[in-house]
């Protein structure tokens, strides 16, 4: 592998945090089926094997059966039970049903109507506040994203909770980190009206065996290659620079900010180590059995956000810390995925 790992300090500390007892807690989820909601599943059980399944998990998804079928890994769970529906025809509120809502459910990829987009990121934010607030919801966390930023100013190399980026609106793209902001100002209004406890998480990027193969992220794109064998190839330069926190740390933190994390406050979640797409590519291909080459086409165009790493400092104070090295979280991903895919032995 050419070039470092990683640039900066990190905080990992290779030994997972104990997971947090929801004792008690009946938490409303949405997105649990995707990326990030599949992470904290799993941490939900992590949970549920260190301290009892006396808390119950309620699962927003248009088809609980057929999320089952695919990931059969989730079926007799006793912490957990899905409700069918989805942002635009959510379950009915009952009046002291759930004590916490978290809210990671939103496509985070150009779909192919902008308005009906922006419209699920703010409406669909804002139909499942309403839904907290009828059910007596004491906490609302709001997973967002590090594209309520906009992109990095010229010698800022973190974005901080308090910096004052955003996209601009003229940017028919910002789509996305627009509809963040707005729902993000939506959690403080029914913060201010409703008495609604509400903290968001600005998530940057995830690694982890539950992201998509076949989608815009280049880690599970770079990891897809690796295990069929495949040079990786990377479409530009590979010179962006990113960080990379692993799905489980990612849970630990998501539910611990849901906990405990201090209402009307805006928490980055990521990794502090930062690594270019071409070191990513490296450190992927090094871990495929034979190592693989690296080609670099250089055919992409500049992308809009060349750095895109958190400043964590402030999730630090609240004890979250990177328990997982990247270095560690692709090894774990890699293994993962082959497990998933190796028949069961006779």
């Amino acid at each position: 592998m050419t070039g470092s790992l990683s640039r900066g300090g990190s905080m990992s500390s290779s030994r997972p945090s104990e997971p947090i007892s929801l004792r008690g807690r009946r938490i409303f989820v949405t997105g649990g089926t995707g990326f990030v909601g599949r992470c904290l599943l799993d941490y939900f059980q992590d949970s549920a094997t260190r301290w009892g399944t006396d808390f119950e998990v309620v699962v927003l998804s248009r088809s609980p059966q057929a999320f089952l079928d695919r990931h059969p890994l989730y079926a007799g769970r006793a912490w957990l039970r899905f409700a069918t529906g989805s942002l635009d025809h959510l379950p009915a509120p009952e009046a002291g049903r759930f004590t916490d809502v978290l809210h990671a459910a939103a496509d985070t990829h150009s779909a192919p109507a902008p308005l009906e987009w922006l419209d699920q990121l703010v409406q669909g934010t804002r139909r499942v506040l309403d839904f907290a607030v009828a059910a007596g919801a004491e906490r609302f966390l709001l997973v967002s994203s590090g594209a309520a930023y906009g992109p990095v100013p010229d010698g800022v190399a973190r974005f901080r909770e308090d910096a004052q980026f955003a996209p601009v609106t003229s940017d028919s793209r910002s789509v996305y980190g627009q509809g963040k902001r707005l729902a993000e100002h939506l959690c403080a209004l029914y913060m201010q009206q409703h008495g609604l406890a509400c903290v968001v998480a600005r998530c940057f990027a995830l690694i982890s065996e539950h992201m998509p193969l076949d989608g815009p992220y280049a880690a599970g794109n770079f990891v897809r290659d690796a295990l069929a064998g495949h040079d990786i190839e990377i479409l530009g330069d590979g010179s962006s620079v990113r960080t990379y926190l692993y799905g489980r740390d990612a849970a630990h933190w998501l539910v611990s900010l849901m906990c405990r994390g201090e209402p009307g406050q805006i928490y980055n979640v990521g990794a502090d180590a930062a690594v270019s797409i071409l070191e990513l590519a490296h450190a992927v291909a090094a871990q495929a059995s034979p190592p693989l080459k690296v080609r670099v086409l250089r055919q992409g165009t500049p992308s809009p956000r060349a750095v895109y790493v958190p400043d964590i400092e402030k999730a630090g104070r609240l004890g979250l810390r990177v328990d997982t090295s990247l270095a560690e979280a692709i090894v774990a991903t890699m293994r993962a995925l082959t497990d998933f895919a190796s028949p069961p032995a006779a």
